[in-house]
């Protein structure tokens, strides 16, 4: 994506960071709503830090990006599609809801904007979501390539990308196949989390079993 390019960019002139935040939240029916957030704070700080002239916009060039992915998501099938900045202009975020998880594989599989490049999954194409019953729900991740178009365009970044991924759900969770994410105290949802360079090391992966509890 354009604007990947333009942060990975501006981050390793400026060794500052970025983190990166996801979230896929299911209700009890499978239907649900999907956010993204990328706080570019520190960059940006720094950027107005530099600019002797007060009349810094160098990433206002982000803008031109917005409409493409908010015109691609609702092409796909996604429902109630934001696409803007907020926190005063420091964070990039993304929302949408879905009618159910048929509806957000065809969102994911006919949409570039896949943020689920360091999944560590082990199939190949997009993420896909299965439901089994009424209460497992099994997620299938994409293997992570650094020779992918995102991931290289995003190398320099490596060492200042965080990012965090959770998967929430209205009921609590009973059991899960995978032990590396970190479930809340309330049950009801689980997190992955680390910086880039780690997340691109073999051996991690997020693709799992759910088990929730009976409604």
């Amino acid at each position: 994506m354009k604007f990947y390019k333009l942060l990975a960019v501006a981050a390793v002139l400026l060794y500052t960071s970025c983190s990166i935040t996801q979230e896929y939240h299911f209700n009890n029916d499978f239907s649900g709503n999907y956010t993204f957030e990328m706080n570019m704070g520190d960059m940006i700080s720094m950027l107005q830090s530099m600019d002797t002239t007060g009349a810094f916009n160098s990433l206002d060039t982000l803008d031109q990006s917005f409409e493409q992915i908010r015109n691609e998501y609702n092409n796909a099938g996604a429902k109630e599609v934001e696409v803007g900045w907020k926190n005063d202009k420091t964070t990039v975020f993304i929302a949408f809801k879905f009618d159910n998880i048929e509806s957000l594989n065809t969102i994911l599989a006919n949409s570039s904007n896949d943020f689920n490049m360091y999944s560590g999954g082990t199939q190949n194409g997009k993420t896909n979501f299965t439901k089994k019953g009424k209460n497992i729900l099994v997620m299938d991740f994409p293997e992570t390539s650094k020779d992918t178009a995102v991931v290289s365009s995003m190398a320099g970044m490596q060492d200042y990308l965080t990012i965090e991924t959770i998967f929430s759900f209205d009921r609590a969770i009973k059991s899960t196949s995978n032990s590396g994410g970190t479930i809340s105290e309330d049950k009801k949802s689980i997190k992955f989390e680390g910086k880039a360079e780690d997340l691109l090391k073999d051996g991690y992966t997020m693709d799992s079993q759910i088990k929730l509890k009976r409604k």
